[in-house]
């Protein structure tokens, strides 16, 4: 075989997993679609932090499956408001996703996901509920008082899940310091 046939070999191949990952990923948006929704809360700001790391959006107990919806598909620097009725994260150069508190479930750490690998209990979760799924949104802060914070903030106006509790796995645990 010569340099010019296995470049070409080389180059289809390229092409074809270029083309399988960008149809997985719009299959994967498509999906998760219909994940948010909801009225910016307006009710009295319990914390605000503008200077947090979103990392990722998963399903609960589902460390390296990225949600791909609206919002919240890509990593980045973000600003998370917590109110009275709701919780708004706006990742920079995405839209606003607003939260209401009845969807809240609580908060939570976690280790390594998709996105991001980091020491035990690392990221912060924000646990919520959409369309019948549990979902962990992951947060990185470089403070701990803002570790803190946050969980403070979101367990205050968490929702009690009804339905269905909150998984239990190795990989993420519940933080009640603050509570």
């Amino acid at each position: 075989m010569d340099r010019t046939t296995f470049t070409i070999i080389v180059a289809a191949f390229a092409v074809l997993v270029l083309l399988a990952m960008w149809l997985g990923w719009r299959r994967r948006s498509r999906r998760d679609a219909d994940v948010i929704g909801g009225v910016a809360p307006t009710g009295e700001l319990v914390a605000e932090f503008p200077n947090a790391a979103y990392v990722s959006t998963t399903p609960a107990g589902a460390p390296m499956d990225r949600v791909a919806a609206p919002g919240l598909r890509y990593r980045g620097p973000a600003v998370v408001e917590v109110r009275t009725d709701g919780v708004t994260i706006t990742v920079a150069g995405e839209q606003p996703v607003h939260l209401p508190a009845a969807r809240v479930l609580g908060s939570g750490a976690s280790g390594p996901r998709v996105g991001k690998f980091v020491e035990r209990d690392g990221i912060t979760l924000l646990r919520w509920l959409s369309e019948g799924r549990q979902l962990e949104s992951g947060f990185r802060f470089v403070e701990a008082d803002d570790h803190h914070r946050f969980t403070a903030a979101i367990d205050r106006i968490a929702a009690a899940p009804k339905d269905s509790p909150a998984p239990a796995d190795e990989q993420t645990s519940t933080t009640q310091e603050d509570a």
